[in-house]
């Protein structure tokens, strides 16, 4: 009876992964400043929400591990949601998908970069984002940048 209860447990625990959906590896959210001249001049993410979602639809956009559909869902996000919207190092032109972080609380009244511990003045945080807040991959055409 202990194998097959181990057995069922392990399967279970392959299964609630969100690492990989179809064979698609995560991809993390990777901040890097805005550079001129050489110097960091900005930090690489700008204030954004959630916009353009169907009414009578299903009322959310999925976070993605990686940019595509095909990935893990990690999280939704509603209408109106505040997310830092990943812009260093991102083709805004050609993306589909951007990278964002947000305060999965939505906490009114506080910053977001400030919650999500991504400094507005030097030094500019830079490296693969760990938290406090989470951190994934959005269709673009949900995503309306605010202010930058």
């Amino acid at each position: 009876m202990r194998t097959i209860a181990l057995l069922c447990l392990s399967a279970f625990s392959f299964t609630a992964l969100p690492a990989l959906a179809d064979g698609i590896k995560p991809k993390p959210v990777v901040v890097k400043s805005i550079v001129v001249d050489g110097q960091a001049v900005a930090p690489g993410g700008a204030i954004g929400h959630i916009i353009g979602l169907k009414k009578g639809g299903d009322g959310f956009v999925s976070v993605r591990a990686a940019p595509t559909t095909k990935a893990a869902e990690l999280d939704r996000l509603k209408q109106d949601a505040f997310v830092i919207v990943v812009i260093g190092g991102t083709d805004w032109e050609k993306a589909t998908f951007i990278p964002v972080i947000y305060d999965p609380k939505d906490a009114p009244g506080k910053p977001t970069m400030e919650v999500c511990k991504i400094p507005e003045s030097p030094p500019y945080f830079e490296g693969t984002y760990k938290g406090p807040c989470k951190s994934g991959w959005v269709s673009k055409r949900f995503v309306e940048v605010m202010a930058d």
